[in-house]
């Protein structure tokens, strides 16, 4: 199989992870390429930097800890909404940075709007769900599985991408399903009234 083909694949889902998690992401593709598991190009190499993996492991504490606490998870995800948006265009430019016969700004560009709106599709999606499972107490765990499904998907992302798309559609199956179950008892609870 042509390596190329799996650049889209790990893109995509790198930046569908920082929706879920802005800084997860960066800091699980900081800690691989410290590792030497993956190799990243320049300037995407000073993700593996000191500097880079440390503060990256300090926001991710701060973006973790924030998320679990419903009375701030909301402004939590406003901060965060431009962060995300940066982190998936990062990401996304890391994996698709290898096709070097694409000019430079339209490089750049392809990856801010896909990169950057993927993690924004998402981010805005998960902050709009939120206040809703926070009413009913559903928050940190919701936000547990979000840290969760971003921790897995950047790595398979990063490692096999080739599961990417296998992923993204369990990621919405389950989504579909969890909707649907809360449309099917919502109408047997408010009928009992």
């Amino acid at each position: 199989m042509n390596p190329a083909l799996l650049q889209l694949p790990a893109a995509f889902g790198l930046a569908g992870a920082t929706g879920l998690n802005a800084t997860l992401p960066l800091l699980i593709v900081s800690l691989l390429a410290r590792l030497g598991l993956i190799h990243l190009a320049p300037p995407y190499d000073a993700l593996g930097s000191d500097i880079a993996f440390y503060g990256l492991l300090v926001l991710a504490v701060i973006e973790f800890t924030v998320d679990k606490v419903p009375a701030l998870d909301s402004i939590g995800h406003a901060v965060m909404l431009p962060v995300a948006a940066a982190a998936g265009a990062i990401l996304f430019a890391s994996q698709t940075g290898a096709v070097s016969s694409v000019n430079p700004g339209l490089a750049v560009l392809v990856s801010v709007l896909a990169g950057g709106g993927t993690a924004a599709t998402v981010h805005v999606t998960r902050a709009a769900i939120r206040p809703v499972a926070n009413m009913g107490l559903l928050g940190p765990p919701l936000s547990l599985l979000e840290d969760a499904s971003s921790a897995v998907l950047s790595f398979a992302s990063a490692l096999i991408p080739i599961l990417v798309p296998f992923l993204l559609l369990l990621l919405a199956l389950g989504a579909m399903l969890l909707w649907e179950r809360r449309r099917n008892v919502r109408p047997s609870t408010t009928g009992a009234r």
